[in-house]
């Protein structure tokens, strides 16, 4: 039986959109057939993410989609951007959203929550997102607390809030600040900062909550106060811990935390500073677990420290040893991996240990000087695969020794990265030879010479960041090897691009970006009008913004005779085809 979009029932078909982007939706879909077009304006499920839209395409959709059918929002605000979050606010008010059910926003001030807090019907907003990173002390006049009146008009179920405030640094604490409404429902919550004593604040207010993400914790040791924690009941009902950086001395104090939270069924904890041998002892978390953690099922954990003297020969197989036990490798089936790195020609050492697969949000990859000289895994496997589920990924390319090279092409080993969504590239001078083989084994794609290959396996890539540091020659070989061949999933470019011809080429090549970064253009160039005719004639609609403040202008002045260069920000509006189609 042959089956197509024009005989599948509407249910399957709106299944379908379900996995579709709304650009995908409004501008290909929705012009297919007489059908489609029916369908896709009775589609009731949109997921709208405006980080990467024109503001062409988002007055287009504006028209068409209907606020009442938008289930899902995401909202990215920055100043030297186009006001393309200006106009949304203008259009819209929150209560017209009244299925709405999660909202992102990423944003550098907090005009968005303003909007948000407007609502006067509340709705069933359950998730919100919120990513704040600005250090500009005006920013904080608007009050301490925005959380409180955001928690009070609707009842969330997820609260995720990434606040990154330099002014004021960890002080700007809000949630164990906020009076939270009695059994207040919220399940999973993510917070930047916290101590002891804000832990056991949150198991006071927050009864229901079943997940708790904390990016940097500190214990009271470590930050020298004499504070000790809140008196606290346990939190029962929470299944699900992840401490994503902490910085502790005593790994009792972690002990006593735990103790407060003994239904947990996933724990993750990582580290990036040095901790005391505790925390790297098999022996000492297989005793937490059975005395603390009875119900635990998933344990993840990265720990990296560098050493302060030259390490035994041993070293990595001490550590791992103790991850070889009976408990480890049977009742909690846990694969564990130890490695010893070498820099400076071997005058300085690392030693990383982590479970696999290896949970990171962001892993940074320095190839130039460094070497992994040792690593044991506590079960032997040759087929491992260690999937990394990173988002986000920057690779350091320098010089990679012999050695390196060598032994990466032997490993039996496999990287993978299925869930990046943002790469970033920082070349020396000279792509290193043997660069091309070594992350052919690193991501498993068979790269050849190819870079073409790389992102026919990143399929989630939606942001790319190349960093030549000012090489001529790198920049005209990654703009030939990167820029020109990039995937039809990548909607944001970051490269250094100063000739208006290089400029052209690319856009009217790589038709699926919809917003590029010139990294470095000299202030007094004509780049920006110059880019702007030839595109206009070619039939490209374009907004540009100098990435420049009133710091800059006073750095122009104490250096007249110096070059300064910016970034150059490019809104791609519309094309002329758009247009007649």
């Amino acid at each position: 039986m042959n089956v197509s979009l024009q005989t599948l029932p509407a249910e399957l078909i709106w299944r379908i959109f379900d996995h579709l982007d709304a650009e995908t939706i409004v501008f290909a879909v929705r012009c297919a057939c007489k059908r489609l077009y029916t369908m896709t304006n009775c589609y009731d499920r949109y997921a709208l993410d405006f980080r990467f839209t024109s503001l062409y395409e988002f007055h287009v959709m504006q028209k068409i989609i209907n606020p009442k059918n938008v289930i899902t929002l995401t909202l990215m605000q920055r100043w030297y951007l186009p006001s393309l979050c200006n106009d949304f606010v203008r259009i819209f008010n929150i209560d017209q959203f009244t299925r709405l059910r999660s909202l992102t926003i990423d944003a550098d001030s907090y005009q968005l929550l303003n909007w948000l807090e407007e609502s006067t019907i509340g709705s069933t907003l359950t998730t919100l997102n919120i990513n704040i990173n600005t250090d500009d002390p005006s920013h904080f006049n608007r009050g301490e607390n925005w959380l409180a009146p955001i928690v009070s008009k609707y009842t969330l179920r997820k609260l995720h809030i990434n606040e990154h405030c330099l002014v004021m640094g960890p002080a700007r604490l809000l949630v164990h600040k906020t009076q939270w409404p009695i059994d207040y429902p919220l399940k999973s919550l993510a917070i930047s900062y916290a101590t002891p004593n804000i832990f056991c604040i949150i198991c006071n207010q927050l009864p229901n909550l079943q997940i708790l993400i904390v990016q940097s914790f500190s214990g009271l040791k470590i930050l020298e106060v004499a504070e000790k924690p809140a008196d606290s009941k346990p939190l029962l009902s929470l299944t699900s811990l992840s401490l994503l950086s902490i910085n502790m001395a005593d790994i009792e104090e972690l002990k006593s935390l735990l103790s407060l939270v003994p239904n947990l069924t996933h724990f993750r904890i990582n580290a990036m500073s040095d901790l005391t041998d505790s925390f790297y002892d098999g022996t000492q978390w297989e005793e937490i677990i059975r005395a603390k953690l009875p119900l635990l099922d998933h344990f993840t954990f990265c720990f990296e420290h560098y050493l302060l003297e030259k390490p035994k020969s041993n070293i990595v197989e001490e550590h791992i040893a103790k991850f070889q036990t009976k408990f480890w490798l049977e009742t909690k089936s846990l694969l564990v991996q130890c490695a010893l790195e070498s820099e400076n020609n071997g005058h300085r050492w690392k030693l990383y240990l982590h479970s696999i697969p290896i949970s990171e949000d962001n892993i940074e990859y320095y190839s130039d000087g460094k070497q992994i000289i040792h690593s044991a895994v506590n079960k032997i496997d040759h087929n491992l695969e260690l999937f990394i589920n990173i988002k986000q990924l920057i690779l350091f390319i320098g010089q990679i020794p012999d050695t390196i090279a060598s032994e990466g092409t032997r490993s039996c080993q496999s990287y993978l990265f299925p869930r990046v969504r943002k790469l970033t590239l920082v070349i020396n001078e000279k792509w290193p030879i043997g660069t091309i083989q070594y992350l052919q084994n690193t991501f498993e794609t068979n790269l050849g010479a190819d870079m073409r290959t790389l992102f026919e396996h990143t399929l989630n890539l939606r942001s790319l960041i190349i960093n030549c540091n000012q090489s001529e020659q790198m920049n005209l070989t990654t703009y030939n090897s990167i820029c020109l061949k990039l995937p039809q999933s990548v909607k944001y470019l970051s490269a250094h691009i100063t000739h208006v011809e290089d400029a052209q080429r690319l856009l009217e090549k790589v038709n699926n970006l919809s917003r590029v970064t010139f990294q470095m253009i000299p202030c007094e160039s004509s780049f920006m009008d110059d880019i702007k005719e030839r595109l206009l004639q070619a039939g490209i609609y374009v907004r540009l913004e100098m990435e420049r403040d009133d710091i800059c202008s006073w750095i122009e002045r104490d250096e007249p005779d110096e070059v300064h260069c910016y970034p150059v920000h490019l809104w791609l509006e519309k094309r002329y085809q758009d247009i007649i189609d």
